[in-house]
């Protein structure tokens, strides 16, 4: 690969408030980051691309996706979140061999970074096996993707296809939480002693809904003491113990900008208030966050209390992995709220798409930390980009370089991506990736995962979790 890259002519959507939009613009990238940004700039020993008509943008920041769901695409596209739990949770992950975990989390980076998405937190939660754990890095790492792997403390269910099912394999035992912590932690010590390279460790914690308070600072705690990235949990989902997470952690001095709390929909405004006061992030899935009933988007609250608020795409087990159909959901639901306060027809549109643009970008790089490496397009950051074509029925003419970005254009719209000045997409075409045969790897490991699948007790599955999920559903007294 090059070590310079000199793009000439693109519209510039640098997402900077100093910078804000060139027109016809120009980026040199040397060593994976970017030197300059102009006007008629010039580099003899510069690879060139030309980017007339097309716009220049960061790279997307997905701060949330369990990736290993790939070969699932649209099983869970009619599914609760109860059907979700018990049928995604509880069973297919029995029905994953380390090679298919692998085979997931490869072509779910690639579809990521065939839609713009450059930096991604995987909360993973296949770690059925060392040997699955290894895998499932292994496929970011392969893909070549920026992101957080969220190493999950959830230790999965001990069911089998075809084996025997009884309510005591349903949650994990202290000596299974325990053998999932060392797993952790000797992942940390094994495979991330280096926290420089494109991909950190992180950390996905067990599931809050029927712990103590007491517990979960017990969790947080032991988590800090391997140093992850972020520490990505489920909170605020619609679950009756959500409400206590983070007055928890706050009353025992142990919120921090470490902390990813996804979804969050049933926080309060004064959970929201902590959170910007003594440190902890939100990420919100708007689409699945509708689709499962589990609240209204929590964003636009989340700016409110003064703090970055980030999305994240969740599941591509239901719908497309790209940023650009969140963003449209988001905006336009927000949008709707805004109207229904009112309650009339607004005489103006208040909310820009140019808010929800730096959502997906700078707000979701400040969210994980990486808001001074990545997130937008100005001189000294890596160079994480995407050029969107605009010369497609759809797309032209342009007028506003945003709006089209945030409601015109499509993941077949990107003909180029860039992570830390390595090209991952050119010409409409991921780099170095055989597809063909990539996609006939994908849909045989498709097969074997649902012949495993179809032996998996599901109906006394759902009979066994149907209580628990009664009372787990219930509000707080």
């Amino acid at each position: 690969m090059a070590a310079r890259w000199l793009i000439k002519n693109a519209t510039v959507v640098s997402m900077d408030p100093e910078i804000g939009i060139l027109e016809r613009g120009d980026l040199l990238i040397e060593d994976g980051r970017i030197a300059r940004l102009g006007f008629d700039l010039s580099c003899e020993d510069a690879s060139r691309i030309d980017a007339d008509r097309m716009i220049a943008a960061p790279g997307f920041v997905d701060t949330h996706r369990h990736v290993w769901q790939t070969q699932l695409r649209g099983v869970a596209a009619d599914w609760s979140l109860f059907d979700y739990s018990v049928t995604m949770r509880n069973a297919f992950p029995a029905c994953y061999e380390a090679e298919d975990a692998f085979l997931g989390n490869y072509v779910g980076a690639l579809e990521a970074l065939d839609a713009g998405v450059t930096t991604v937190v995987d909360h993973s939660h296949l770690q059925v096996s060392e040997e699955h754990t290894r895998a499932l890095a292994d496929g970011l790492r392969r893909a070549g993707i920026r992101g957080v792997y969220c190493v999950g403390l959830y230790a999965n269910p001990r069911l089998q296809p075809g084996g025997a099912l009884d309510q005591g394999q349903l949650f994990a035992t202290p000596e299974q939480a325990a053998a999932q912590r060392d797993l952790v932690e000797r992942f940390r010590e094994h495979h991330f002693a280096d926290d420089g390279g494109l991909l950190r460790f992180g950390i996905a914690t067990t599931e809050w809904v029927a712990t103590t308070p007491d517990a979960v600072a017990d969790e947080v705690a032991w988590c800090r003491r391997l140093a992850p990235a972020t520490i990505s949990t489920h909170v605020g989902m619609g679950l009756g113990e959500d409400l206590r997470v983070v007055p928890a952690l706050a009353e025992r001095g142990l919120l921090g900008d470490d902390l990813l709390f996804v979804h969050g929909a049933h926080l309060s405004d004064a959970d929201l208030d902590a959170l910007a006061r003594q440190g902890g992030f939100v990420s919100s899935t708007p689409e699945t966050e509708l689709q499962m009933g589990m609240g209204f988007p929590v964003v636009d609250r989340v700016a409110a209390s003064g703090k970055e608020p980030s999305l994240g795409i969740d599941i591509v087990s239901n719908f497309a992995g790209d940023m650009f159909s969140q963003m449209r959901l988001m905006l336009q639901a927000q949008r709707f709220q805004d109207y229904e306060r009112e309650g009339r027809l607004p005489l103006n549109s208040r909310r820009p798409a140019a808010e929800i643009l730096h959502t997906a970008t700078q707000g979701g790089a400040t969210a994980i930390g990486l808001g001074d490496l990545v997130g937008s397009l100005r001189p000294g950051k890596q160079a994480d980009l995407l050029l969107v074509r605009t010369d497609g029925i759809h797309m032209a003419p342009v007028n506003d370089p945003v709006a089209a970005l945030v409601f015109y254009a499509n993941a077949a719209d990107v003909d180029t991506v860039m992570v830390a000045g390595q090209l991952r997409k050119q010409n409409g075409r991921l780099v170095e990736v055989e597809w063909p045969k990539l996609r006939c790897d994908l849909e045989d490991s498709r097969d074997r995962i649902l012949r495993r699948f179809a032996a998996m007790p599901l109906t006394q599955l759902r009979e066994l979790w149907a209580p628990i999920w009664e009372g787990l559903t219930e509000p707080p007294a």
